[in-house]
C-alpha cells in the first residue's frame, strides 16, 4: 500500500462560490484522505456562550439531511473502509476522514451533507451537552488543561484566546434549548460558508473527476464572507515580565519561559524558529541542558513549543527542574540568557545554519511515518495563510540563511518580553482558576533580575554545538542477495542467537538493529526490577549528551526495559550504525552509576511511579490488567516501597550478577550485506562473552472459565471506571480471529448504546487486547456520574443481549470481514515498521513471519455459524476467562461478597496457573 502524497504537484481550484480546494493526485494510493478547515474555532464564540464552536462541531455528527441518525456518518465512513473525526481549535475547526480509495465518490457527498445540512435535533443536543460536560469533567484532573486555563486567564482579556473553549453544562444551561439551537444555527450559517472553508484531498481518483466531484458536493454551499481575524495583542505590557506560580496535581517541578513573538513560524524561507529551537534544545556536550544537568538543576529541556495562531506565536523553553534547580531558578534563567547571547553572537556563522538545513533535507528525503490524514488537515488550514505557489514549498524548502531574519527573530528573545511559569507544589498561590480549580498567583518579575538577565555573565562551560561528526553526505544502497528477504538465523549457540534480513522492499539507506538481553537477575524479583529501573535511568542519562549528535544526524537509539530484561534498539542510516551499536553496547556492559547518580535516579523513579498513580482511571485499570495477566510485569504500587528502600550496594550487586549470565537474541534488518551482518554478529558475540542459557518465560495467567474474577484498583479520581476483560482459551488462529471479529462487530453498537444513547460517560470503548500474543478483548467505561456497579450492569446487559441476538449481525458480517482482512493484509508502510513486525515475530516464534496473512486467511474462512457458536458460548460463560477491574471514584464499590476477588497481586500470581 502506498499512500505517499506529492504536494508539489497539487492542483488548486477555487469554486465559483469562493471555496478553495487543494487536490493531490496519488495514483498509487489505496486510500483517499480528506480534510476541511473552517475558520470557526473558539475565537468566534459569542462572549455569553463560550464553548459554542465546540458544541457545533459535536452537533455536525448528530445527523444531517441525508444521514439523519446520530453518528450515522461514522458508520457510513466505516462501511467504506475508513474513519472520520474532527477538532475545534483556536481559529479553526477541522473535519477529516479517510476511506478506501474508490469509495470517495460515495463518502464525499455524505461529508458535504454533514457540513452543510445538520439537523440540530433537540434530544441529540441535550445528549451532546452531557458528552461535552463529561469530556470537561474528565480533563479537570489534567495538569496540562489546568495550565492552559491559567494561561487564558493571564493573557489580554480582550483577546479571544481568553475565552473558555470547551464549554460545559453550566455555560450552556444559561440558554434554554430553543435559544441554544438558534445560536448554533446562527454560528453555522455565519461561518460554515464557502469563503470561510478550505478543502484538501489526496486521492487516486483522476483530477478531472475529483474536481467535478468537489464541485458537485460543495458548489451549492452558500458563499458567505471570510471571518475577520483582526484581534488585539495577545499580551499587553501588563501580561509580560510576569511570573505565574502554579500548584500542580502531579509532583512536577517545572519552569516554562515564554517569549511572546509575532507569527515567525510562517517564515518558510529561512525558518528562523527551527534554527533557534535546534540550538537552545541541543542536548550534546557543552549545551545548556548538559550544563544544567551537571549542576543538578534540570533533568530535561524542550525548546520551541507553545501556542500559535495565524498572527501570534509563543516560543516556550520548558525545563523539568530538580529541587536544587527550583531553589536556583534565577541561575537557570541566567544560563538560558547566557546561551541566547552565544546564539546572537554567532548569528553571522552560517555553517551551523547550513548543517541544520542539511539535517532537514535528510529527514525529509528519507522521511518515514508520514501520516497522510494529518498532512491533508495541515494543508487545508495552510490555504488560509499561504498563497498557492507557496503551499508546494512549505515542506520542500530547506531554509535559506538570512542573517537579518535570524537577528530579527532573536530580537524578541529578551528578558522584558518573557512570561515565566513556575510549577511546583512548593509555590505560594493566591487565587483559583475558573472551571479547573487550579491554584496560582501572578507577580511582576523583579526589575533588578530583568536587568541582570539583559546582560548575563559569560559561562565558560556553555558552548554552541561543534560540527556533527555523524552527518554523512553519501548514501549507497547494497545489492540484494537471494534468500535474505526474510530473517535468516546466522548464529545460534543456545545463549546467543543472531538473525539477519536485508531490506529488498523500501530501497532506503536505513536499517534497524535490535539486541535483547534476557537477564534473570534483572527480572526474578521486585528488588531486581527496582535495581534494573534505576540502572537503566542512570545509563540513559549518561548516554544522552554523549550520543545526541548521532541522534540528530538520523542515528537513533533506545535502551528500554521489558518483562525479561532490557533491549537496545538502534535505527536510522546504516552508515556508522554498527559503530554506534558497538559503542552503546560497551556502555551497557561497563557502565556503573556512582552514588550521586543512583540517588538521583532513585528519586526520579519514585516520582514517576507516584505520578503514574495519578493517571486517569481507565489507564490505571489497563495498566493493572497487564500486571495481572503477564507474570513478569510489576505494578507501580508494588514497586514504590521496594525502590524507596533499595540501597546503592544492592543495586550494584544486582547489576554485577545480571551480567554474569544472560541470553541474547539480536536482529539486524535493512541496508546491509550479509557480510556486514556476519562481521557485526561476530563483534557482538565477542563483546557479550557471558551469553549462556536460554530465553526467559513470557508466561500469561490462565483465567478461570465459568466465573468472574473481580479486582479493585484504588484511584485518586472522582470518576468511576470498569474494564471487563475476556481472555480467549488459546493463542491459536481460530480463537484469535474470533476475538478480533467479535470485538469489531460490537465496537460501534457498544459505543452508540452506552455513550450516545445511555450517556454513561465520555470514555467508552472496546479493544482487541492481546498479552504476549495471547488474544483477548476488553470493554471499558469511565464515568463521572454512575457507580461501577451501574456501569458493569449496563455492560453485561448489553453483551448478553447482543450475544444472544447475534443473528442481527449476519447482514453486517461481510463488511466487517472485508475491513478486518484489509487491516491484516496491510503491507508495512515503512522500513522501521517492517523491522518491528519481524522482531515481534521472532519473539513469538512465528518463524514463517506470516501470522497476519494466516489470520487473514482464517478470517476469510470463518462462517457466520462459527461466530454464532462463539457468541453463544460467551453468553453461557463457557469459552473465555473473565476479569472485571474497577475503580470506585466517588461512588460505592462493586459488592464482591461471595465472589472471587483478587486482593493481593503477588498472591494471585503465585496461585494462578499459566499458559
Amino acid at each position: 500500500m502506498n499512500n505517499t502524497i506529492n504536494l508539489e504537484n497539487a492542483h488548486h481550484v477555487t469554486l465559483p462560490n469562493g471555496l478553495r480546494a487543494m487536490l493531490c493526485h496519488t495514483p498509487e494510493a489505496s486510500e483517499s484522505f480528506v480534510s476541511m478547515a473552517v475558520r470557526a474555532g473558539h475565537f468566534y464564540d459569542p462572549n455569553d456562550c463560550q464553548g459554542l464552536a465546540h458544541l457545533l462541531e459535536h452537533m455536525l455528527f448528530m445527523g444531517s439531511r441525508h444521514l439523519p441518525k446520530p453518528n450515522a456518518i461514522n458508520g457510513f465512513v466505516e462501511q467504506h473502509g475508513g474513519t472520520i473525526n474532527a477538532w475545534t481549535g483556536t481559529e479553526y475547526a477541522n473535519y477529516h476522514f479517510n476511506c478506501s480509495g474508490d469509495a470517495i465518490a460515495q463518502t464525499l457527498p455524505a461529508f458535504a451533507d454533514m457540513l452543510r445540512q445538520p439537523l440540530f435535533d433537540d434530544e441529540a443536543l441535550t445528549n451532546e451537552i452531557k458528552n461535552i460536560h463529561a469530556e470537561f469533567e474528565f480533563k479537570k484532573k489534567d495538569d496540562l488543561r489546568r495550565l492552559y486555563q491559567i494561561h487564558k486567564e493571564t493573557c489580554n482579556p480582550q483577546h479571544p484566546f481568553a475565552k473558555f473553549s470547551v464549554g460545559n453544562s453550566d455555560t450552556f444551561s444559561q440558554h434554554d434549548c430553543t435559544a441554544l439551537k438558534q445560536r448554533l444555527k446562527t454560528l453555522h450559517q455565519t461561518y460554515y460558508c464557502a469563503k470561510n472553508m478550505c478543502l484538501c484531498i489526496a486521492s487516486a481518483m483522476p483530477l478531472a473527476q475529483l474536481e467535478a466531484l468537489v464541485m458537485q458536493c460543495f458548489g451549492s454551499m452558500p458563499q458567505g464572507v471570510l471571518a475577520a481575524d483582526d484581534w488585539p495583542a495577545l499580551y499587553t505590557d501588563d501580561e509580560l515580565g510576569i511570573q505565574i506560580n502554579i500548584h500542580p496535581l502531579q509532583s512536577a517541578k517545572r519552569m516554562i519561559v515564554t517569549f511572546a513573538l509575532p507569527a515567525l513560524q510562517n517564515d518558510y524561507k529561512t525558518k528562523p524558529l527551527n534554527y533557534i529551537s535546534h540550538l537552545i534544545g541541543d542536548e550534546g556536550e557543552g549545551s545548556l541542558l548538559a550544563y544544567l544537568k551537571e549542576k543538578d538543576w534540570a533533568l530535561n529541556l524542550i525548546a520551541g513549543s507553545g501556542i500559535e495562531g495565524d498572527k501570534f506565536k509563543d516560543f516556550n523553553v520548558s525545563f523539568q527542574l530538580t529541587q536544587n534547580g527550583l531553589d536556583n531558578k534565577n541561575r537557570v534563567l541566567e544560563a538560558l540568557f547566557s546561551y541566547i547571547s552565544l546564539i546572537r553572537d554567532a548569528s553571522h556563522e552560517d555553517w551551523r545554519f547550513h548543517e541544520k538545513s542539511k539535517l532537514n533535507t535528510l529527514a525529509l528525503e528519507y522521511e518515514e511515518n508520514i501520516k497522510p490524514l494529518s498532512l491533508v488537515a495541515e494543508y487545508a488550514q495552510h490555504q488560509f495563510v499561504f498563497a498557492q505557489d507557496e503551499l508546494s514549498k512549505l515542506r520542500s524548502t530547506i531554509g535559506s540563511y538570512n542573517k537579518e531574519v535570524i537577528e530579527h527573530a532573536l530580537s524578541f528573545f529578551t528578558p522584558d518580553n518573557i512570561r515565566l511559569k513556575v510549577i511546583s507544589k512548593d509555590v505560594k498561590t493566591t487565587q483559583v482558576c475558573a472551571f479547573y480549580e487550579a491554584e496560582y498567583s501572578v507577580e511582576k518579575i523583579d526589575t533588578a533580575l530583568l536587568s541582570e538577565l539583559a546582560s548575563p555573565s559569560e559561562i565558560a562551560e556553555l558552548s554552541l554545538p561543534p560540527p556533527n561528526p555523524y552527518l554523512a553526505s553519501e548514501f549507497s544502497l547494497i545489492l540484494p542477495e537471494t534468500g535474505f528477504n526474510i530473517p535468516n538465523k546466522l548464529v545460534d549457540t543456545g545463549g546467543y542467537r543472531f538473525w539477519f534480513a536485508q531490506d529488498q522492499q523500501f530501497h532506503s539507506p536505513k536499517g534497524d538493529i535490535y539486541i535483547s538481553f534476557d537477564v534473570a537477575k534483572f527480572s526474578d524479583s521486585l528488588l531486581s526490577v527496582a535495581a534494573k529501573r534505576i540502572w537503566l535511568g542512570a545509563l540513559n542519562d549518561y548516554l544522552q549528551a554523549k550520543y545526541y549528535r548521532a541522534e540528530i544526524a538520523g542515528l537513533h537509539y533506545r535502551i528500554y526495559g521489558h518483562q525479561a530484561g532490557f533491549t537496545l534498539h538502534t535505527r536510522g542510516f546504516t552508515n556508522q550504525q554498527t559503530l554506534l551499536a558497538n559503542q552503546l553496547l560497551d556502555a551497557v556492559l561497563e557502565f556503573v552509576p556512582d552514588e550521586r547518580a543512583f540517588e538521583h535516579h532513585k528519586a526520579l523513579q519514585l516520582q514517576s511511579l507516584q505520578n503514574s498513580l495519578l493517571n486517569k482511571p481507565t489507564n490505571r485499570l489497563f495498566s493493572r490488567l497487564s500486571v495481572l495477566i503477564q507474570r513478569n510485569t510489576q505494578a507501580p504500587v508494588e514497586l514504590l516501597d521496594v525502590i524507596d528502600n533499595i540501597s546503592y550496594e544492592q543495586m550494584l550487586n544486582f547489576r554485577t550478577r545480571a551480567f554474569e549470565h544472560y541470553f541474547i537474541e539480536a536482529f539486524m534488518h535493512g541496508n546491509w550485506a550479509s557480510e556486514d551482518a556476519k562481521a557485526f554478529s561476530s563483534a557482538l558475540q565477542k563483546q557479550c562473552d557471558n551469553a549462556g542459557g536460554g530465553p526467559l518465560s513470557r508466561a500469561v495467567s490462565k483465567l478461570p472459565v465459568g466465573g468472574t474474577l473481580y479486582h479493585e484498583v484504588l484511584c485518586n479520581h472522582d470518576d468511576s471506571a470498569v474494564v471487563l476483560y475476556l481472555q480467549a482459551p488459546s493463542p491459536g488462529l481460530t480463537d484469535t480471529a474470533l476475538c478480533m471479529v467479535l470485538e469489531q462487530m460490537l465496537a460501534a453498537p457498544f459505543f452508540n448504546s452506552l455513550r450516545t444513547e445511555q450517556q454513561l460517560g465520555y470514555i467508552v470503548g472496546t479493544g482487541y487486547v492481546p498479552h504476549n500474543q495471547h488474544p483477548g478483548m476488553a470493554f471499558y467505561i469511565q464515568s463521572p456520574q454512575c457507580s461501577p456497579k451501574h456501569l458493569l450492569d449496563a455492560m453485561t446487559d448489553f453483551l448478553f443481549q447482543q450475544l444472544n441476538e447475534i443473528e442481527f449481525y449476519r447482514f453486517y458480517w461481510p463488511t466487517i470481514q472485508q475491513n478486518l482482512i484489509k487491516q491484516l493484509e496491510e503491507r508495512d508502510l515503512t522500513l522501521s515498521m517492517k523491522s518491528q513486525r519481524l522482531w515481534v515475530s521472532l519473539g513469538t516464534q512465528d518463524l514463517g513471519f506470516n501470522r497476519n496473512v494466516k489470520l487473514a486467511e482464517r478470517v476469510k474462512e470463518l462462517s457466520f455459524e462459527e461466530i454464532q457458536d462463539f457468541a453463544h458460548q460467551l453468553a453461557k460463560r463457557e469459552r473465555c476467562g473473565e476479569l472485571v477491574l474497577f475503580s470506585r471514584g466517588k461512588f460505592e464499590p462493586i459488592s464482591t461478597h461471595g465472589k472471587r476477588t483478587i486482593n493481593s497481586i503477588s498472591h494471585f500470581k503465585q496461585e494462578i496457573p499459566y499458559y
